[in-house]
């Protein structure tokens, strides 16, 4: 038998007790009978969240706040409250709950795949590998012992250990795991062993962790998911703090909802940041997320999900049809759309203009991303090792020949661009080059070829309509080439990898094979 740590001195009382107080207190109540089924079916402190705003405030000179900054209500309500406006308010919560649980379930659905998709492409155990995360740290202990090898530049062994993040997440991940039973992890451990890939790891982990994962991924990797949604930092790459912080605050939101917590009037303990453009835009549609009654308020959490959602699915309009419902019902009910968070003006914002869509590219981009293996622009350049510098009449220092080298990769890769003989892929400021494009320290000279007479084929697709199009020409299976080894069909890639470049080039012209190129259009 343990004692109660708490200080809790109120009675309990029965229902017809709660009926008196609430009489007492001034609300009108009804017939005993209604107010004892109300109280009976949804709880008289449930209720209470919903009829708090309806207690009196202190008359002047007493204090309206308390000393940790809460408003203070008395005990009585204020003239005309009744029991029926109060239920009127909660059955309105729970629709409105219902629904922003049907958008969380797309948005969580959604997140799931793409954080392991993501992931999943570098090793199917990523998440059970912290140096494929980048989530090591150093495990020399001896600050002193370094600061030596550094004074007299001796090299010192590094030894790397994984950070407390990722040890505290894998424990937590670890309890998901063991307690998963759906019929595909009874599956798998039947057929495999105990751990499960990254792809079936998304699916029995909880929301919370999920987002956890996304904080412990390589830095690339979360920027290139935050400009997938078009969440951008001041300098145009992706907002991946802004994007980490969106999870949280849908992951709080997600445990209000199956706790079914009041969402109506409430103040959210995770304040959402507005990513670092929209903050300095005042004209964009989440640049309200940077003001105070907003990012910790429903409205915000709406903006959110409205943005997300129009990237995932951009012909749903869940998020519209909510806000239509709370305009509607603010009327009806009789509540201010202020108290959830809703500036005067938000009907002036493009983001709840129904069929508006989002600049598909990014998505697009980020989908060829997941299929190839890519480099960024300072990772393309330093392959370019065939580049040769400019001669010099003057002989050039070991440190002024590295500088002319370096020049000589950025100058062709220039020259590759000038001439369309490159497939270029651009995400949130990034520019992106798959990897297959280049052997030897160079461009392949047929790919180089077949990449130009693409690109002078398609003047006006757009350039992230054109990558996608080379991208899937290169990678499609292609019947008129030569079968593989093992009968199936080969991809013009698959080919330039296996044979000669001469071999390459004539395999196919004999196929017509680049007459399978098309640029079909948008996504």
């Amino acid at each position: 038998m343990t004692t109660p740590d708490s200080t809790y001195a109120k009675p309990f009382l029965t229902v017809r007790e709660q009926i008196r107080r609430l009489r007492e207190r001034g609300m009108e109540c009804g017939t005993h009978a209604y107010a004892a089924a109300v109280l009976e079916r949804y709880g008289y402190y449930r209720l209470s969240g919903y009829w708090h705003l309806y207690r009196v405030r202190p008359a002047p000179p007493a204090p309206g706040f308390d000393e940790e900054g809460r408003e203070i209500r008395l005990d009585s309500f204020v003239p005309g409250v009744e029991l029926a406006h109060v239920v009127s308010l909660y059955e309105f919560d729970h629709e409105l709950r219902s629904r922003l649980g049907d958008v969380l379930s797309a948005i969580e659905i959604s997140f799931r795949f793409f954080i392991g998709h993501r992931l999943g492409r570098v090793d199917k155990f990523a998440h059970r590998k912290p140096e494929l995360l980048g989530a090591m740290r150093d495990a020399d202990e001896r600050p002193l012992a370094r600061a030596w090898h550094a004074l007299i530049r001796r090299p010192v062994a590094r030894r790397e250990t994984p950070t407390r993040a990722y040890l505290d997440w894998l424990d937590e991940y670890d309890r998901h795991e063991k307690r998963a039973r759906g019929d595909f992890v009874l599956h798998f451990r039947d057929k495999y062993g105990p751990h499960l890939p990254i792809w079936v790891a998304t699916e029995v982990m909880s929301f919370g962790v999920l987002s956890k994962l996304y904080g412990l991924m390589p830095q690339a990797d979360q920027e290139v998911l935050a400009a997938r949604f078009q969440i951008n930092a001041a300098d145009g790459r992706g907002d991946r703090g802004a994007l980490a912080n969106w999870l949280n605050s849908l992951r709080n939101i997600r445990n209000i909802y199956a706790h079914y917590g009041r969402l109506w009037n409430r103040t959210f303990d995770v304040l959402i940041d507005a990513p670092g453009r929209s903050r300095k835009d005042a004209e964009d549609p989440l640049h309200s997320l940077a003001g105070e009654g907003v990012n910790n308020k429903l409205y915000g959490v709406l903006l959110v999900m409205q943005h997300l959602l129009r990237s995932i699915s951009p012909t749903r309009e869940d998020v519209v049809e909510i806000v239509d419902l709370i305009e509607e019902r603010s009327r009806t009910v009789g509540f201010s759309t202020t108290q959830l968070g809703f500036p005067s003006d938000w009907r002036d914002n493009p983001i709840w203009d129904r069929g508006r869509a989002l600049d598909d590219a990014p998505m697009l981009a980020a989908s060829l991303l997941d299929r190839v293996d890519a480099l960024t622009a300072p990772q393309a350049r330093a392959t370019l090792t065939a580049a040769e510098p400019e001669p010099s009449a003057e002989p050039r220092t070991p440190r002024q020949m590295d500088g002319a080298k370096r020049g000589a990769q950025k100058s062709l890769l220039r020259t590759y661009l000038r001439y369309k003989v490159v497939i270029e892929i651009e995400l949130g400021a990034t520019k992106y080059y798959p990897a297959f494009q280049f052997r030897d320290g160079k461009i392949i000279d047929a790919l180089a070829e077949i990449n130009r007479n693409f690109a002078f084929k398609c003047p006006g697709a757009s350039s992230a309509e054109l990558a996608k199009a080379m991208v899937d020409w290169w990678q499609a299976p292609h019947p008129d080439l030569p079968a593989a080894l093992d009968g199936s069909d080969q991809s013009p890639l698959d080919l330039l990898v296996a044979v000669p470049e001469y071999e390459f080039e004539e395999t196919v012209r004999r196929a017509d094979a680049t007459s399978s190129f098309a640029v079909r259009g948008k996504g």
